[in-house]
């Protein structure tokens, strides 16, 4: 019997211990290992946006609408079967915040970073979240296009936003709100 409680209180350990890295959306020790040694070297400097990142509004309205995503931390088959993460980036330089999207293309030796959208400097933090499949229409009233894959979805808060789709060869970009 005291075998029994022992395996069980283990298992119980291991259940509510795997629930808590899954409640907490920006966790850096959820990204595979290779994703988080380039946050250390190659991106050395660059933090993931988290919900205290953004303006106070904006925090407010994420922790009351998408309180379990993370606005810098997206994980998706973004360009074929395999999941991918993409990450969104600031960094603080004099007078200025900088902001750039990556995403961490799955390859068989790993994972290869492919800039989304490129270091820009910002006046307001934007977020970004995975979107699904599904047909898609321009906010200029373009023809919709319907997207295999899922989609990196980058938004202002209460602004705008614009999708980034991987069209077969390379990832192309449509603004869906202004």
């Amino acid at each position: 019997m005291k075998k029994f409680r022992y395996y069980a209180l283990v298992v119980a350990i291991l259940l509510l211990s795997s629930h808590t890295a899954a409640a907490i959306p920006c966790d850096l020790k959820n990204l595979p290992e290779q994703i988080q040694a380039s946050l250390t070297g190659d991106y050395a400097g660059w933090e993931v946006v988290i919900p205290s990142t953004l303006e106070a509004s904006d925090s407010a309205t994420w922790h009351e609408n998408y309180s379990k995503e993370c606005p810098g931390i997206i994980k998706g088959k973004f360009s074929g079967d395999s999941e991918g993460y993409v990450l969104n980036l600031v960094k603080k330089a004099p007078g200025k915040t900088l902001q750039q999207v990556v995403y961490f293309e799955p390859k068989e030796s790993g994972f290869s970073p492919v800039v989304i959208f490129p270091s820009t400097a910002i006046k307001i933090v934007t977020v970004i979240r995975k979107f699904a499949p599904g047909k898609y229409k321009p906010s200029n009233g373009g023809k919709s296009l319907f997207i295999k894959t899922d989609t990196i979805g980058i938004s202002q808060i209460d602004a705008w936003t614009e999708v980034y789709y991987w069209d077969g060869s390379r990832f192309r970009k449509m603004v869906i709100s202004d």
